[in-house]
């Protein structure tokens, strides 16, 4: 198991030393009225107007990462969950932990859900797109 961790490990290092960053930079005056580099957006150049735009696109941004992240962590761990359940040949221990797992991974959705509506009622014309 560690071998498979430390594999999965070296691959991902790896690889981010062989993606080169896409850095646009700014130039000099859009510096000099507050703009900073970024490669997160779409030009390279973060300039905020004042009226929280650029830093609504972050935001969402993040939630929209943070979205399909959990989403893809829940379809695994559920898909992990069945494995077990269904190897448990009928041992009562082995079942017990496959739904206890499978709790905590809804309890997990359920509060996922209720932080983006709290973001949504915060925020009220916030959107994700994917």
């Amino acid at each position: 198991m560690k071998k498979v961790f430390y594999s999965l490990v070296a691959m991902v290092i790896g690889g981010m030393m062989l993606m080169a960053p896409a850095m646009a930079r700014c130039t000099q005056d859009q510096l000099d009225s507050g703009c900073v580099s970024t490669s997160i957006l779409a030009n390279g150049c973060s300039c905020d107007d004042g009226s929280g735009s650029e830093t609504k696109r972050i935001l969402q941004l993040v939630v929209t990462i943070m979205t399909m992240g959990v989403g893809i962590l829940a379809v695994l761990g559920i898909t992990i969950v069945g494995i077990q359940y269904l190897t448990a040949g009928g041992s009562e221990e082995k079942t017990r932990k496959a739904k206890r797992r499978m709790f905590e991974i809804v309890i997990g959705l359920v509060a996922y859900v209720i932080i983006y509506a709290v973001l949504h009622w915060l925020i009220p014309d916030f959107s994700v797109s994917f």
